[in-house]
Parts: structure tokens; sequence; C-alpha cells
């Protein structure tokens, strides 16, 4: 069964091809802590990584350890480490017959692989057995994006389309499902208005179908990615919409993977066509 959680939504828009979050203050007594933001230049990455042929496809990511991160590509039932400082594959976790597979996350030691009719594959790095979890969510839905969130140890679904019948077609919806109780909830609904008030049109607002999420180890803010469209929208974890970003398609050809290292550097990464995938590093700007 799923929970229908109400938010009070805050609102906010900015439109800027270099965005920052905005700066924040906490007060505590009669001293105030100035809270660290963090900013990144979306049009010039600090660094490129092509990949090799086996992740062409690539649809997911997910910070791993120091240097490496963990991808999966839309059609191998197949978990990569992908080595920066080495710039290639150096492992390799086969989990699965091959399917449709859209995300990837690394929580509590375990890696979760999201197919995109919602079910979830868990499972250890070394190890021989895959759990398939069932989500319960409503049938049919494409679901492409995963993360995690820390705070309230349950992981993000993002929804690419949805159920026409159930929701409004323009209107956004995110899942989330808690580890603990192996339960999923409605986590945010975010309804067409809102997306104009923060700047889309409409055509842009129906172009935008989440294929990445990813919550910043820092602020706990939420970024949203739109292979579609080529938008990222940053939220934060109430479902204040903060930023709408638009992507230049010379430079994302087809983004659908997004994830953070602990320290805030942001790596997206674009499906292939022709050519092979890649990876854009965005190092972050201190505030």
């Amino acid at each position: 069964m799923i929970t229908n959680f109400r938010y009070v939504l805050a609102f906010a828009a900015l439109l800027s091809v270099f965005v920052g979050c905005t700066s924040q203050k906490e007060k505590n007594g009669d001293t105030t802590t100035e809270v660290e933001t963090f900013s990144y230049d979306f049009s010039n990455p600090t660094q490129r990584y092509d990949f090799p042929k086996v992740l062409r496809e690539i649809s997911g990511l997910s910070f791993y350890r120091d240097n490496q991160l963990l991808c999966v590509q839309d059609e191998k039932g197949e978990v990569f480490v992908y080595d920066l400082a080495q710039q290639s594959v150096v492992e390799k976790h086969h989990f699965d017959q091959p399917g449709d597979y859209e995300g990837v996350e690394l929580a509590e030691g375990e890696v979760y692989v999201l197919r995109s009719d919602g079910k979830l594959l868990n499972f250890t790095i070394g190890s021989t057995e895959t759990r398939e979890i069932e989500t319960n969510l409503p049938k049919k839905l494409d679901v492409e994006g995963l993360t995690y969130d820390p705070v309230a140890k349950r992981l993000w679904l993002a929804v690419k389309e949805n159920l026409k019948k159930d929701k409004k077609e323009d209107d956004k919806v995110i899942y989330s499902f808690d580890l603990k109780r192996r339960a999923v909830y409605q986590q945010q609904e975010i309804k067409e208005k809102r997306l104009e008030d923060l700047g889309l049109k409409s055509k842009e607002v129906r172009d935008f179908k989440p294929s990445g999420i990813a919550f910043h180890p820092k602020t706990g803010e939420v970024y949203l990615l739109s292979s579609a469209g080529h938008r990222l929208i940053v939220m934060t974890r109430e479902g204040g919409l903060l930023q709408n970003i638009p992507l230049d398609l010379a430079l994302y050809r087809q983004p659908e993977g997004i994830c953070f290292s602990p320290d805030g550097t942001l790596y997206i990464s674009s499906e292939g066509d022709e050519k092979d995938g890649y990876l854009l590093k965005f190092s972050p700007k201190k505030s």
C-alpha cells in the first residue's frame, strides 16, 4: 500500500547557467552560523571521461569509494566499478539476467539496482546472492531515477512517466522505499503549475521527464535530472523548488546518471549513440 505524504511547499525561482545555492544562516541563541553552500558551472565541466564500449548505454551512477563510481547500463545485468584515476572499468559484478536497468545506488553497504518496472535488485559486492525486492509501485510506471536518503534511510525513486489515469500527465511524482519497513510511499508530487512558476514553459514542463536523481551530501538538496528536455531541477527535501537549470545539448548528449562524491563533487553521465558514453565532472565552488 502506498502512503501519501503532504508537505508544505516553498517556492523560489532561479534561472542561470552558472548557478549556486542561496546562502543560508542558522541562529543558535545569540550566535549565527553560516551554512556552507555550493555552486557549479554547468557550462564548463572540470573534466570529461570517455567510457569504454561496455558503458555505451550507461543509465545510472553512484559513488562507491575514493576515485571510484558504480555504473549500470540498461541492457546488462552487471554493475561496473569505474576508476576515475585509471579512467577504466576495474571490476564488474554480475547480479541478474539482461533487463532494463535504470539506476544504481550504494546504501548502508549494500548495492541496489532499479529496474524500469520499479523492482529493486539488492546484493553485496563480492556475493553471488541477489535478492529481488517488490516495491508494490503501481504497475506500468516508467521508473528511472534512484538515490538514497541517509536521513530517513529510504531509497527515492523518480518516475519518468506517470499513469494517465492516476495522475495528471505533466505532474512529476517521486516515491520512496523504506529499507527497514520494506514499504513504499509517495514522497513528492510536483505539480505542473509549480514548474511553470519556476520558469518552465508548458512544452518544457511536458518534456521534463526525470531520468536521474541525487541528494547533495552537504546541503541535502535534491537534484532531479531529465534527459528529455535537457534540464536539471534542484529542490529541497521537503519539495520546495529552488533552481531551473537548462543543459546544453552539445555538452549533455543524453544525461541519465547523476551522483555526488562526499565532498560535493558532481558527476553526470550521458549515454552514447553511434559514439560511446561519457562522464562529466563538476568541482564545487564553496561560498
